[in-house]
């Protein structure tokens, strides 16, 4: 493994031993990116992004074995509970994901693993993959996931952006309420640049350009460092509902410059 990687070796080493032994001939790549690769990764707190892409479609695969493999790995670095996000897709549902129809398999923080279809609304892993991926296991990004233009990432971050801002809210807790407004942050600085960046580059982006929220930016990054257990008081709480709202609206009305 890349020693420069912030994700500790023995357990990308225990993850990817485990996943070649579960899945054998069906292993077509395994893809390391999102922060321990691009940049904000913060020790304890952040999440662990893989993307395995296998030859079959996913349920032809061994599931609970796979859940098994995390599960042990889990149990062995509990440091890492809920902080694991693994996505499996078939070769063939990846490569034709604009139109197929196909199912991916995925654990991610906060939810069991469990299949999900909607394989076009993954685009903006997808892309991060092809374009910042670490080759963990096969071949290069770009073998197995098609082209994804810009304009195309840039879109589906103002999608999700919205559905952010359409979200209830209402019984969200202070980590959840914390992601939000710094997933925003994030959404928003690259829907103006057209670039991905950090949560922590959306943030400090966004603060120069809105520094009337720069209070309520900097509690979410408290809260998020603290892994929601620092609460945000009834203030930050109803600021936050509204700051979410205010720049999904804004996202969506932005174009790329």
């Amino acid at each position: 493994m890349d020693p420069s990687l912030p994700v500790p070796e023995q357990l990308l080493d225990a993850l990817v031993a485990g996943i070649r032994a579960v899945l054998g001939g069906d292993l077509v790549g395994i893809y390391l990116y999102g922060s321990a690769v691009s940049g904000g990764f913060n020790e304890g707190v952040s999440d662990l992004d893989l993307v395995v892409v296998i030859e079959p479609e996913v349920e032809a695969i061994d599931l609970a074995g796979l859940e098994r493999l995390q599960l042990d790995v889990i149990e062995r670095n509990p440091a890492w509970r809920d902080r694991l996000e693994i996505i499996y897709i078939g070769r063939t549902t990846l490569w034709s994901f604009r139109t197929n129809t196909g199912l991916l398999a995925v654990i991610s923080p906060g939810e069991p693993f469990h299949v999900v279809g909607g394989v076009a609304d993954w685009l903006q892993n997808w892309y991060l993959v092809r374009e910042t991926g670490v080759t963990l296991h096969g071949s290069p990004p770009p073998t197995v996931i098609p082209s994804i233009t810009r304009t195309e990432y840039v879109a589906a971050i103002r999608r999700y952006a919205g559905w952010l801002g359409d979200r209830d809210r209402a019984d969200l807790g202070p980590g959840s309420l914390a992601y939000a407004v710094l997933s925003l942050c994030r959404a928003y600085r690259t829907v103006r640049t057209g670039r991905p960046c950090s949560k922590q580059e959306g943030a400090a982006w966004t603060t120069e350009r809105m520094p009337e929220w720069g209070w309520l930016i900097d509690a979410a990054l408290r809260c998020r460092m603290a892994k929601g257990t620092t609460a945000f008081d009834d203030a930050e709480t109803r600021a936050a509902r509204t700051f979410i709202t205010l720049v999904a609206r804004k996202v969506a009305g932005l174009r790329v410059e």
